[in-house]
């Protein structure tokens, strides 16, 4: 658990534009963090909004939902939704997760949206 909280927090704190991963002093977590930047995932993010740790609340239905989204990122034609995860992707139930993310977006744009789940210690990417 420890360890997830420090791979989430270098994961929030890194500027994806202009990365400096000396600044993680953890070796280990400099390298997972270097995976993540270089996984395929990121597109040329230089004319990209980046959200870190959106927390957002909305209505549906008569019900209240709450999140918070680990990382949005918005281009011109489309948004990618990321969830990090320590190890296992492969829970149904973060499935369920990133289509509320999914949905509540929605509600924001027309954009299309890609949702992706990330394992930092396998360095597996799932797009669900």
């Amino acid at each position: 658990l420890k360890l997830g909280l420090k791979l989430h927090e270098a994961l929030e704190l890194t500027d994806f534009v202009n990365p400096d991963l000396n600044l993680i002093e953890d070796e280990f977590i400099r390298n997972k963090v270097d995976a993540f930047l270089h996984n395929g995932i990121l597109k040329d993010l230089s004319n990209a909004n980046i959200y870190k740790e959106h927390e957002f609340i909305y209505e549906k239905d008569n019900m209240l939902y709450n999140g918070i989204i680990d990382l949005m990122i918005e281009y011109n034609d489309h948004i990618d939704i990321i969830d990090y995860k320590t190890e296992n992707i492969d829970d149904e139930n973060y499935q369920k997760q990133l289509q509320g993310y999914k949905d509540y977006v929605s509600t924001l744009t027309d954009k299309k949206i890609n949702t992706y789940l990330y394992s930092i210690l396998r360095e597996e990417v799932k797009q669900v």
